[in-house]
């Protein structure tokens, strides 16, 4: 368990529901199933069949929470948001279980984000826009974040060989109104995906955020 000592103030709703779960679970597939469980809900019931097979381990109690902590998360989202800033929720907290949690499925740390913003605005021309920008290894997509801040309007297109890294870069790009596409894959071998997702590629027109599957096993 996370203590909420431990994380900042705006993660403690979000880390009190996700300690109701307790050790029933493991950690890193429990929160994996969340992040499943939001991008399929921004997939416009595109993934129902994904999402039943998600939720059906999970008691009618236990979807409430995940809920309850949708919820959450899109508040964090709105609250950064409504001020101009970018955040990592979920990079955030997936730290905090990592370091709490080091025999789990988790293994990665991610860039800071004082020094994300400072390579976005050594390496972002801020005289060009509508690029499209490669990103091979996202993480949380933080890098993706900064540099939208310097200059907003690119298209990102986004690699890294672990899922929860993709969907936390989806979910991100996502809330961030930001458009680009991820690919969960091996760079260095260049393996086919194992999935391709698809954020907000309409947004220009429609306004409405989204994540669609394009490529998957699932």
């Amino acid at each position: 368990m996370v203590k909420n000592t431990d994380i900042k103030e705006e993660l403690r709703p979000l880390n009190n529901l996700f300690n109701t779960f307790k050790y029933e679970f493991d950690i890193s597939i429990l929160f994996d199933d969340f992040l499943t469980i939001v991008v399929c809900c921004m997939a416009k019931g595109t993934k129902e069949g994904l999402y039943l097979s998600t939720i059906k381990k999970y008691s009618r109690t236990q979807l409430d929470t995940f809920s309850k902590m949708f919820v959450e998360l899109v508040k964090i989202y709105a609250k950064n948001l409504t001020f101009e800033e970018w955040c990592d929720p979920l990079g955030e907290y997936y730290e905090a279980l990592a370091s709490k949690h080091k025999k789990s499925g988790f293994g990665q740390f991610f860039t800071p984000k004082g020094l994300c913003d400072l390579m976005a605005s050594l390496t972002i021309d801020k005289s060009k826009k509508n690029l499209k920008i490669y990103e091979p290894c996202s993480g949380s997509g933080r890098n993706i974040l900064a540099a939208d801040k310097v200059v907003s309007g690119n298209y990102y297109v986004c690699e890294d060989i672990d899922p929860i890294c993709c969907k936390m870069t989806a979910i991100n790009l996502c809330f961030h109104n930001i458009r680009g596409e991820i690919h969960c894959r091996d760079v260095i071998a260049y393996s086919a995906p194992r999935f391709s997702l698809a954020v907000n590629y309409n947004y220009i027109d429609s306004k409405i955020n989204s994540i669609f599957y394009y490529s998957s096993n699932n």
